[in-house]
């Protein structure tokens, strides 16, 4: 009689055992749910700001590519007027200067005014003076 109660006792913590784990396993499975639903909706918001990042991306190459190309625009259009109005008139100033030449000089051989050879002559003397101190 004893054994068979024992026997009984057993066997009914085993069912509350039983219950127990499969209350247990019920939670977890529904936790586990929602966290892949959390897990899912994390990703997905990551995925679209990942697209608005590469759309922004790309709309900056884009612009990027625009101004890079006005800006090579600028620069030949550049070129041209300076080499149309004798840019190269600078470059032979700075020559003269090197060989001498007064502010004098500069206007009536370059072409230039006044106010340009005297800048001219005060960016070479500056020039000198930086390199005196290297």
């Amino acid at each position: 009689m004893e054994s068979q109660w024992l026997f009984n006792l057993l066997l009914m913590l085993q069912f509350v055992i039983l219950i127990v784990v499969s209350a247990w396993a019920f939670r977890l499975s529904k936790r586990l749910k929602r966290l892949k639903l959390q897990q899912d909706e994390v990703a997905l918001n990551q995925k679209k700001q990942v697209q608005v990042l590469a759309s922004g991306s790309i709309g900056m190459g884009r612009r990027l590519v625009t101004i890079e190309k006005k800006l090579n625009l600028a620069v030949e259009k550049q070129s041209e007027i300076l080499s149309k109005e004798g840019g190269v008139s600078y470059n032979r100033a700075m020559e003269l200067l090197e060989m001498g030449a007064t502010i004098d000089d500069l206007v009536s051989k370059c072409g230039l005014i006044r106010a340009e050879a005297e800048l001219i002559n005060l960016l070479k003397q500056e020039s000198r003076r930086n390199s005196d101190y290297h």
